[in-house]
């Protein structure tokens, strides 16, 4: 079954062009271990102008291979440990496909 992984960013003023930086190096790393990764930005509801960036794997071993990764596991811890970051987290959600 496939999964999502879903992150809500709110991007900091002036700063969207750095997010954006940070997301296409997150987009390679997931590609690189066999998943797809877009981003959106939510134009109507209750988290308006976020940014929320969806990483999708064919199964959870997908999914694990990413999370495993060093240089995924470095980059988070990077972007997480800024003293000032692009955007500020909002909330992560992991989706698993039910078959109907």
């Amino acid at each position: 079954m496939a999964v999502s992984a879903v992150i809500t960013f709110r991007v900091r003023d002036g700063r969207l062009n750095e997010q954006l930086e940070n997301l296409r190096e997150v987009k390679r790393m997931v590609e690189r271990a066999g998943g797809s990764f877009r981003v959106h930005r939510q134009l109507f509801g209750a988290q308006m102008n976020s940014i929320v960036a969806v990483s999708e794997y064919r199964d959870w071993a997908g999914f694990a291979k990413i999370r495993a990764d060093k240089e995924f596991l470095q980059f988070v811890e990077k972007v997480r440990g800024s003293a000032n970051p692009a955007a500020d987290f909002l909330g992560g959600d992991l989706y698993e496909d039910v078959q109907i």
